[in-house]
């Protein structure tokens, strides 16, 4: 029972996906009774729809989270260490961002963009398994949204 709920719910998400990705189509060429609606719209929206658009050129932002790869104190030494290890991660393993923060006292190495909690440890246990980090963590904060 439980399988036949979760195909169901699986094929219903995908054609609302698909529902979604056509919708001003969908509209103009669905009615009842063979009813039709015409939308006037600009020439560029289709293109538009379905990308994200940056406000004043800054890339959008969600919470989300972050692997923690690197945390120091107030130090010149902790700023150098952090920017080593940000360009470490950019070399080693170049799959996502690197991210250099300074919270007073303390400066971070975030590593990724991360939605779910689930993906980011996903990435923190492969990065440990890797025995080059010392302290490796997740941390919540706002992350930026892939275009």
């Amino acid at each position: 029972m439980k399988r036949i709920f979760l195909i169901i719910s699986i094929l219903f998400c995908a054609h609302f996906v698909v529902a979604q990705n056509n919708i001003v189509k969908e509209i103009e060429s669905s009615g009842l009774f063979g009813a039709r609606v015409k939308i006037n719209q600009p020439e560029g929206l289709m293109e538009l729809m379905g990308t994200m658009i940056s406000v004043d050129g800054k890339v959008p932002q969600v919470e989300g989270y972050r692997v923690m790869v690197y945390s120091g104190n107030n130090s010149a030494q902790a700023r150098d260490e952090a920017n080593r290890m940000a360009q470490f991660m950019r070399d080693k393993f170049p799959g996502a961002e690197a991210y250099v923060e300074f919270n007073p006292p303390i400066r971070t190495c975030l590593y990724g963009d991360y939605r779910t909690r689930e993906e980011a440890e996903a990435v923190m246990y492969k990065l440990k398994a890797t025995r080059k980090f010392k302290e490796i963590s997740v941390k919540k904060c706002l992350i930026n949204l892939p275009y």
